[in-house]
């Protein structure tokens, strides 16, 4: 399909498609259109940078429901806060009951378990570390402490991207699963 720099230069091609005289030539080729009950397209013109915006190429694909989901599979991971490995449950439940409908769950999912499971990881090894460097504990404690905040900070971005339609990752992120 050819690039548009305006909206007329599509009409006119696309009345040529139609085996129509261009609308330009016609003299009333919008008011034919509108009269004949046929919806006029008035987005941004195919082919330019407005229609073809790679950052929210899900936006108009995933739905509100599948966006809610996506989120959810990232903000359920606070709930390690309150409930040992909540972390990992809460995006499993999610994951595991939106992955088959949707791509973008199932995205979204994955790279929100990916990440939780590596700071588990971390956390697990700067647990078995700290009693075997005694005096390097607070070193640990304080790279940990760094962690979590920017767990937390990628959580809640992450979360606004799915909500946005966005595709989200994390960095500092194993691939567990793929």
């Amino acid at each position: 399909m050819p690039r548009f720099q305006s909206k007329e230069e599509y009409e006119k091609w696309r009345s040529t498609q139609r085996g129509e005289e261009p609308a330009g030539a016609s003299g009333g080729g919008e008011a034919e259109a509108a009269a004949g009950g046929e919806q006029v397209y008035d987005g941004p013109a195919p082919g330019s940078r407005e229609f073809h915006d790679n950052r929210l190429q899900h936006a108009g694909l995933a739905t509100d429901r599948e966006k809610n989901m996506a989120m959810l599979c990232h903000l359920t991971a606070l709930t390690g806060f309150i409930i040992p490995f909540g972390n990992i449950i809460g995006p499993v439940i999610v994951w595991m009951s939106g992955k088959a409908d949707s791509s973008f769950v199932d995205e979204h999912g994955k790279a929100s378990l990916n990440f939780q499971i590596s700071l588990t990881l971390f956390f697990l090894l700067s647990v078995v570390l700290g009693f075997f460097l005694g005096p390097l504990v607070i070193v640990l404690i304080m790279v940990f402490g760094i962690a979590v905040l920017y767990g937390i900070v990628m959580i809640i971005v992450n979360s606004v991207k799915a909500h946005n339609g966005e595709d989200g990752e994390y960095a500092l992120s194993n691939r567990f699963l793929s």
